[in-house]
C-alpha cells in the first residue's frame, strides 16, 4: 500500500501534468481565435483549386437585363464570388440581395451556395431573389453534390477567409484579393 508521501507525489505529478495540458490548450485558443497564430506559424497554403475549375464542374443560371438562363458559366476574371450558406426553401437576407445588386453595377457577381445540410442545391430557391437588371450579370453556380469536395477545396485556399453565413470575395485576374463578411 503506498505511503501518505507517495500519494501526495503522485497527486502533485498529476496536478503540473493537468495545468501543463490547461495552458497548452489556452495557448492554442488564443493563438487561433485572435489570428496571432498566423503570424507565428504562417497562413493556409495557396489555392489548391482554381476558380476556374469550380465553373467546370457548375452549371450556370443567368440573371441578367429582366432574363434568367441556363448554360456553361462564363469566366469573368474580374468579379465578386458571393458565398452563401444554403439551406432548401430559406431565402436570402435582404442586405444580402442589396449588396449583391450595388456590386453587380460595378462588376459580374457569381454567387456561389455551400449546402449547409447534405441537400441538392434548388435554382428555385434563388429565383425571385436575385437581381436580374443590374448592369452586370448575377450568375448562380450549381454543381453536383458529388463535387462539393472541389467547390470546398477553392474555398479552403483563400487566405484570410472570415467567418459568416454571406461572404463576398472579389476576384481579380482570376485570383481572391480580399474576402469580406456580409450581413
Amino acid at each position: 500500500m503506498p505511503t501518505r508521501s507517495e500519494k501526495k507525489k503522485r497527486r502533485g505529478k498529476i496536478f503540473i501534468i493537468a495545468l501543463a495540458a490547461l495552458i497548452f490548450a489556452e495557448t492554442g485558443y488564443i493563438l487561433v481565435t485572435t489570428g496571432i497564430g498566423n503570424f507565428f506559424f504562417g497562413r493556409g497554403g495557396a489555392a489548391t483549386v482554381d476558380f476556374s475549375a469550380v465553373l467546370s464542374v457548375s452549371e450556370a443560371y443567368v440573371f441578367f437585363n429582366g432574363t434568367v438562363t441556363r448554360g456553361r458559366p462564363e469566366y469573368y476574371r474580374d468579379a465578386y464570388v458571393y458565398l452563401v450558406a444554403y439551406t432548401p426553401g430559406v431565402s436570402l437576407p435582404n442586405a444580402v440581395v442589396m449588396k449583391m445588386t450595388f456590386d453587380a453595377a460595378e462588376r459580374p457577381v457569381y454567387v456561389l451556395p455551400i449546402p449547409r445540410t447534405s441537400g441538392v442545391i434548388a435554382p428555385q430557391d434563388f429565383a425571385d431573389v436575385l437581381p436580374d437588371n443590374a448592369k452586370n450579370p448575377v450568375v448562380l453556380l450549381i454543381y453536383p453534390i458529388d463535387k462539393i469536395g472541389l467547390v470546398e477545396g477553392w474555398v479552403k485556399g483563400i487566405k484570410d477567409l472570415p467567418q459568416g453565413f454571406y461572404i463576398r470575395i472579389h476576384l481579380v485576374d482570376g485570383k481572391p484579393v480580399s474576402a469580406v463578411s456580409i450581413a
